[in-house]
């Protein structure tokens, strides 16, 4: 219950007082989560070591405390961005993303076996989904379920009016395979693996724990795998980067998909090391599932009603519903 009336707090605070004030405000807060959260700070400093060192930087231990504290400041503003959510108007949405390579979602998409949409806990996710929901695709995200009934309402509201159909964890697999065949789009986030096996993968030199259901279930199904980032810009409007379409072919393995994503995973947390909000070791040995989950709000996934869909085939959506700003470079 203290939880929720904090969430409810804050979201109130974010949507009334101006965004620049709100960001300051997380800034200094997230400074204090950064001094007083030891083991949350060794964790991102571990993890921004591996991914410096696979780009050949060998950062000393106040560069990377350092850059481990600006990471603590950007998953401030990922809070505030998310409160203010459900504010964003079209308008907004074309004033702050710019989407790179456009023309790889619509490369997916014209295939027609569905698409699997593969991101991370890097720069804001949220604004992503919103700005696929917004271009009119069709949209069902994985989440895991809230512990209290409070929270899942909370956030139900916060995220209703975007658009987006969530799938609980858990439940999924028969709901993700029904949106696929019927040629919509799930999202997944490939950088955080719940269950509790231990299949480790190579990412950035190491082997790490991955969740391999996107590679799963492009295997199965045939459905393409659209790798994407949205990225914050140091204006604070983001650059949503689009990756190549991943096509399965015939033949062509679930371990052989799994590296492409790892690929796009270690190029865009690479460029972006200080956005990616990963709160424990990656490179432990163990999958979160096996670990423990973290207690972070940016792991607390934010589940929803269902949205009624056919068994019907979808038309193109035109980008030009969502008012945003393309890029082909």
């Amino acid at each position: 219950m203290v939880e929720y009336f904090a969430y409810l707090i804050a979201g109130f605070l974010c949507r009334t007082i101006p965004r620049h004030f709100a960001y300051w405000l997380s800034l200094r807060i997230s400074d204090c989560y950064f001094f007083f959260d030891r083991r949350g700070r060794d964790a991102v400093m571990a993890n921004l070591r591996q991914v410096m060192a696979f780009r050949g930087c060998h950062p000393t231990q106040r560069e990377l405390k350092l850059t481990a504290r600006t990471t603590f400041q950007f998953f401030g503003k990922y809070l505030v961005d998310f409160f203010r959510f459900q504010r964003l108007s079209e308008g907004d949405i074309k004033r702050l993303v710019t989407i790179e390579h456009p023309e790889y979602i619509e490369q997916a998409w014209d295939v027609g076996k569905g698409v699997i949409a593969v991101t991370a806990h890097l720069g804001n996710w949220e604004i992503g989904g919103a700005v696929l929901a917004g271009m009119g695709y069709p949209i069902n995200v994985v989440a895991l379920k809230q512990p209290s009934a409070k929270l899942n309402d909370f956030f139900q509201k916060h995220r209703r009016k975007r658009g987006m159909t969530v799938v609980p964890l858990g439940s999924s697999v028969k709901r993700l395979v029904g949106a696929l065949r019927r040629k919509e789009i799930i999202a997944l986030l490939a950088d955080r693996d719940y269950s509790d096996h231990h299949e480790p993968t190579n990412l950035c030199g190491a082997p790490a724990c991955m969740p391999r259901g996107a590679s799963w279930l492009a295997a199965k199904t045939g459905a393409v795998v659209l790798p994407g980032f949205v990225l914050r810009n140091e204006d604070d409007t983001f650059l949503m980067k689009m990756y190549p379409p991943i096509f399965p072919e015939e033949g062509m393995t679930q371990e052989a998909i799994q590296a492409r994503i790892n690929a796009a995973l270690e190029d865009a947390i690479g460029a972006y090391p200080h956005q990616w909000f990963m709160f424990q070791p990656v490179w432990g040995g163990l999958s979160y599932g096996q670990a423990g989950k973290s207690e972070t709000p940016h792991l607390n996934p934010l589940p929803q009603g269902e949205r009624k869909a056919g068994n019907h085939e979808h038309p193109r959506p035109s980008g030009e519903r969502a008012g945003v700003r393309v890029s082909s470079t």
